[in-house]
This record gives C-alpha cells, sequence and structure tokens, in this order.
C-alpha cells in the first residue's frame, strides 16, 4: 500500500507564465499535505526557468512546448519522445493534469496505472473544474481532493513558495519605484491583444508618474520591443528583454508598486508579493487575482453588456476594446498615487469618484 511518504506526484502544466504560478498553488497544497512526497511537474521550456524557482517542486521535466503546440507531426513526435522517457521513469503514483483540453491527455500516455486528476470543462457542475469565475488558482489547489466538488471551502490557497526569496524593497527610498508593463499577453499559442491596456495610455501614465519624481521601470520579455518608441520621451529604466525569470521576479519584489494589465508580470508581481494595479477588460478579475491589501483592480467596461467576452478558451470577434481601453489615465494616475500614499498613511483617502464605466475592485 502506498503511503505519502511514498507517492510520487506529477503536476502537468506547460504554459503560460500567469497560469503556471497560479498553478503553484497545487504543488504547496500537496508540499504542505503531503511533505514526504516526491513532486515533479511536466512544463514547456518556455516557462521552465520559473518552475525551477518553486521550493515545493522537487523536480523539473521540460518538453518543447513550442514544437509541441505549434509544430508539425513530426516536430510534435520529437517533442513527445524525451519527455515520455521521463515520465516512464518517474514512477509516478498521483498525477495532476491542469489541462481542461482533452488533447493534452497525450502527455499521460507512458504513466501506467497512475492515478490521473485531470481539469475538465466537460462534465457536469458537481465535477467541472474549473468552474469558471471562480479564482483558478484554487481551482488548480482543489484538485487534490479528486472529483468531488464540496464546500464550504473557507479562504484561498496560496501561491506556491520560492526557492530564495526575492529581497525586500528597502524601507525607505527617495523616489518611489513604479514597475509599468506596456506589453505582454502573449504565448506560444495566441497573442491576446484584447487585454493590453493601451500602450499610449502607459506612456501618459509614465510621464505623469516621473513629473511627481517616481522612477519608472518598464519590464517585458524582447517580443515587447515594440512598446519602446511610445516612451522615447519619458525617462525610464528600460528592462524590456534584459531579465531573467528570477532577475524579473527581484525587480518586482524591490518596486513601491506595479501596474499591469493581466499578463505574465503581473502574476509574477503577486507571487513576490508586490504591491499591485492590475488593470482588467475583457477577462474576468475574480478568476485572475485574489483582492488584498496589496492588490488593487480596475475593471473596465462596465456599461459593456458584452462584457467580459473571455470564455476560458476564445474571446470575441472584437475590434476595439473599449472595456479596458475606456480605463482613464486620470483614474490610474490617481488610484496608484493612492497606493503610494497608502503606504505611509494608515487611512488614506480613496481616489473617488470613478469615472463612467470603471469599476475599483479592494
Amino acid at each position: 500500500m502506498t503511503t505519502p511518504r511514498d507517492e510520487r506526484i506529477l503536476i502537468i502544466r506547460l504554459a503560460a507564465i500567469g497560469d503556471v504560478v497560479m498553478a503553484s498553488s497545487l504543488a504547496r497544497r500537496v508540499r504542505d499535505e503531503m511533505p514526504g512526497a516526491h513532486i515533479s511537474w511536466l512544463c514547456g521550456e518556455t516557462v521552465a526557468q520559473l518552475v525551477e524557482e518553486f521550493a515545493d517542486v522537487d523536480e523539473v521535466i521540460s518538453i518543447d512546448d513550442r514544437a509541441l503546440l505549434t509544430g508539425n507531426a513530426g516536430d510534435r513526435a520529437k517533442a513527445l519522445m524525451p519527455a515520455w522517457r521521463r515520465l516512464r521513469a518517474g514512477k509516478f503514483t498521483r498525477v495532476y493534469l491542469l489541462h481542461p483540453d482533452v488533447r493534452y491527455r497525450v502527455l499521460t500516455i507512458p504513466l501506467g496505472s497512475a492515478r490521473v486528476i485531470a481539469s475538465t470543462r466537460h462534465e457536469a457542475h458537481g465535477a467541472m473544474n474549473p468552474v469558471p469565475g471562480r479564482y483558478l488558482g484554487d481551482e488548480f489547489a482543489r484538485l487534490m481532493d479528486g472529483r468531488e466538488h464540496r464546500g464550504p471551502i473557507i479562504g484561498h490557497f496560496p501561491l506556491g513558495r520560492l526557492r530564495s526569496r526575492p529581497s525586500e524593497p528597502p524601507p525607505s527610498r527617495a523616489r518611489a519605484r513604479v514597475v509599468i508593463v506596456p506589453g505582454g499577453a502573449r504565448n506560444v499559442l495566441r497573442e491576446s491583444a484584447l487585454k493590453r491596456w493601451p500602450v499610449e495610455h502607459y506612456a501618459a501614465l509614465g510621464a505623469s508618474l516621473a513629473s511627481e519624481d517616481a522612477e519608472i521601470v518598464l519590464v517585458g520579455n524582447a517580443n515587447d520591443d515594440w512598446v519602446r518608441p511610445y516612451f522615447g520621451g519619458v525617462p525610464t529604466t528600460d528592462l524590456i528583454g534584459r531579465t531573467t525569470i528570477p532577475q524579473m521576479l527581484e525587480t518586482l519584489s524591490g518596486s513601491d508598486l506595479v501596474i499591469s494589465h493581466d499578463t505574465g508580470p503581473m502574476h509574477l508581481a503577486r507571487l513576490v508579493g508586490a504591491r499591485l494595479l492590475a488593470l482588467f477588460g475583457p477577462t474576468m478579475p475574480s478568476q485572475f487575482v485574489i483582492q488584498n491589501d496589496r492588490t488593487t483592480v480596475l475593471w473596465g467596461g462596465e456599461h459593456l453588456a458584452c462584457r467580459p467576452c473571455y470564455d476560458g478558451r476564445e474571446f470575441a470577434d472584437c475590434h476595439d476594446n473599449q472595456c479596458i481601453s475606456s480605463i482613464s489615465v486620470d483614474v490610474v494616475l490617481r488610484t496608484a498615487i493612492w497606493m503610494l500614499r497608502r503606504k505611509s498613511s494608515p487611512t488614506p483617502d480613496r481616489p473617488s469618484p470613478q469615472t463612467p464605466g470603471e469599476t475599483a475592485l479592494r
């Protein structure tokens, strides 16, 4: 009979950064409830550097996710074979497959008699995971209960722990350091431009914050170099495409405030506990963030019957993302200044009123 100490657990979540961050809640719950278990994680090469930072994971198995998800049949076979060999050698007793799409079941072929517990959208409500509208980090962690649907579940499952905790911001600094994430919203499979707050808005925001004597830091990956010209007249520290994931975690942790729409660095900011101002439009905030004293959300488009339009897989055929673009620079600026001042004032005045169509959640 297998005991908790003998359990060999495999988590399968290939990408993207935000989903991997939220899935870390499952690894943490397994570690907390089964401290002697061996936990492996099968992920894509594009996020392996992040998974290697999770203290709750003993082994990272990576696969060429670009070839697997976008290549031809030969490319997919070439990516699968070495991963299958490592999975077969792992002798796993329990597998958590965090992809509802049944096509990802191909990854479990070599796992033999291991018990596979998978996310699914195609079962009755009692067995559905994730349930639409719920925070995905909780839904991933809930898979540890199997296919049961129970309640109430009090509180939220925390995100995973990091091997080396990024350093905290210094206790005092002459200038506030604000990290801005103007690009992103792109992964191996798609570009989700509808989620982006307009880059022109970010540039105007950066200029206004700089005039308030804030230090502006730009982050993103190498694919975000298209945003640079918009910040030509704004004094910034440009780190776009110049940081590894561990370095970005350090940068986010060392900030006084991070401002981002729904994209990878927004989730990394939550992972390190940074103060976060998150901007949402076509996606539902409750699925991707937990509101607390370090996270404020502005959800635009309250006046739109089509919000949210993301169904967990696809966006509407929309060519004018008024939902997020209707969030004004002025509202974001006032909210950012309020959040920065809140660090030193126990009861600051909340910025009000909100402009029509913009909802601030705290």
